[in-house]
């Protein structure tokens, strides 16, 4: 099969597709390198450097397959610049999808899981890359072995990014529901967001399975930074509009009741001023006031805030 092995004779058709496959992959790194280097404030922290990592490896994957393809640089150097992204790009995403998992979850053991399983994971790289890269330094005997193990590998890291979107999903309607609720019309933005970006990351991946399942290596290298350049893409927006809504806590009852009363375009009539800053509105509800109040400062919403506030990896943007 073409492709395994080095530069191989294309259609113009062919050339023409691999040429805008590269020039998209390359356009979302220039655009997700932007967003990063204008959205972080500290450029530090796990979040950050998993972001550059990941944003990288699909910049030298595409730019290496691409050379390697159309023959305009050496074969083997180019073959071993394509692993060196490739790590970076699929275990890479992987990391920046665990580093925001604490936003979703307060169970510790389920981010212990998903790293373990990265860890793990980590390992289909290997065998890849001794098969890869004897095959193109002209051991034979590996192309056949390599052909089997690619669609292997890349039906493990699939798996492994499908567990992780569906723990986004699962998490975000369960128990993200009812906190977000809280935050109104924006929180419940931010969960319908969680949760389509993460299916259209599984839709992609199994696009990626089915062009290498129908026999298409070449299309499904080329395809495989545009795929990974949109999904990083669209967590990059979604985990930073998580984090903003995970942060800005109604602390007490009068800014729960301002995000309401803004969403109904309701304008209060207020009466008394407190030594405390405080107000009490002046409404048939407003005896049962100190009560929720005191509710709202045990409600779940701020022990979750409370628990992401704690988290040694919060505080990245």
């Amino acid at each position: 099969m073409a492709g395994e092995t080095g530069p191989f004779n294309m259609s113009r058709a062919m050339a023409m597709v691999m040429a805008g496959l590269f020039t998209l992959a390359c356009y979302n790194v220039l655009e997700i390198s932007i967003s990063i280097f204008t959205t972080f404030r500290r450029r530090s922290g796990l979040y950050f450097w998993s972001m550059v990592v990941a944003t990288l490896g699909i910049l030298l994957h595409a730019i290496a397959g691409f050379l390697r393809y159309l023959a305009l640089a050496p074969n083997f150097t180019m073959g071993l610049l394509v692993c060196i992204g490739w790590y970076a790009m699929v275990t890479g995403q992987s990391v920046v999808l665990y580093s925001r998992l604490h936003l979703v979850t307060t169970h510790a053991r389920y981010t212990r899981w998903v790293l373990y399983m990265i860890i793990n994971f980590f390992a289909l790289h290997i065998p890849t890359t001794v098969l890869f890269l004897g095959s193109n330094h002209g051991v034979n005997e590996f192309i056949e072995p390599f052909n089997i193990y690619e669609r292997v590998q890349l039906t493990g890291f699939s798996l492994q990014e499908t567990i992780i979107s569906a723990l986004y999903i699962w998490e975000a309607v369960t128990e993200l529901r009812l906190l977000l609720a809280m935050k109104g019309p924006c929180g419940q933005r931010v969960i319908s967001n969680v949760v389509i970006v993460n299916a259209l990351a599984v839709l992609l991946d199994v696009t990626l399975l089915a062009t290498q399942y129908s026999g298409y290596f070449t299309i499904q290298t080329t395809l495989k930074p545009v795929v990974y350049s949109i999904k990083l893409k669209m967590e990059f927006t979604v985990l930073n509009s998580l984090i903003a809504v995970v942060r800005t806590n109604p602390s007490n009852i009068e800014d729960f009741q301002r995000l309401h009363i803004e969403d109904l375009n309701i304008k209060p009539r207020w009466s008394g001023d407190h030594s405390d800053g405080s107000a009490t509105a002046d409404t048939p509800c407003a005896d049962d006031h100190s009560q929720r109040q005191k509710a709202s400062k045990e409600s779940p919403l701020q022990t979750h805030h409370s628990w992401v506030s704690s988290n040694n990896q919060l505080g990245c943007v």
